[in-house]
């Protein structure tokens, strides 16, 4: 298996990237500063922009799956990121011939709102409503991108080790997830990795948390 993560050097693409290493994958990670990442066993490292199609398109050379871990700092939330980066990203694999992309989101972004409880609703109404738009913005040209895509929609992320039983639901069961849903970055990564060869979630967003329901 050879993988390419775009967001390798955010704390989710750390954490991914250190994952997917120690499953023995083949990994490149396609970042803007590939100073920033420390020569590792298995790891190519190549710098460049998302918007330098014909660069990301010649590091797809031989992917079976893209993992896109991106996000803006709280400083810049509201600023323009998927509505620009996916678009470059799906015409880079269908020019490279690959079809499986999984992209981290977050819960609450899109359709996924319905997943949501107060208080957490609140965030999503006020302060992280532009970063939120932005992720519509992009997502949406995912539908008819002809890609075996799929969304992972968690919670506030979090560092902490994986959890035993996250919760996982496709996000068009209309699963009512926990009020505060506080996600490790770590359980992220693992379900990431985990759905690569899983179609039957082709398609679809995934709502996740590390907290379990008490209703």
């Amino acid at each position: 298996m050879k993988i390419l993560i775009i967001g390798a050097t955010g704390r989710t693409g750390e954490e991914l990237l250190k994952q997917a290493l120690e499953k023995g994958y083949e990994v490149v990670a396609y970042v803007r500063r590939p100073e920033a990442i420390p020569i590792q066993e298995n790891l190519q490292v190549i710098g460049g922009q998302l918007d330098d199609t014909k660069k990301l398109t010649k590091a797809l050379k031989g992917i079976d799956v893209v993992l896109m871990a991106l996000g803006n700092s709280i400083a810049n939330r509201n600023a323009k990121l998927f509505e620009f980066a996916i678009p470059s990203v799906i015409e880079a694999m269908k020019e490279a011939g690959v079809k499986r992309l999984i992209s981290l989101s977050a819960l609450g972004v899109g359709d996924t709102f319905e997943n949501t409880r107060y208080p957490y609703r609140f965030g999503i109404r006020s302060f992280l409503k532009g970063n939120f738009e932005d992720h519509v913005a992009g997502e949406k040209q995912l539908e008819n991108s002809g890609l075996n895509w799929t969304t992972i929609h968690p919670g506030p992320l979090f560092n902490g080790e994986k959890t035993k039983n996250p919760i996982v639901k496709d996000a068009a069961s209309g699963y009512k997830m926990p009020r505060a849903p506080r996600t490790n970055r770590a359980d992220v990564a693992h379900v990431m990795l985990s759905i690569i060869e899983d179609d039957t979630t082709f398609e679809k967003q995934l709502v996740m948390s590390s907290v379990q329901n008490r209703i």
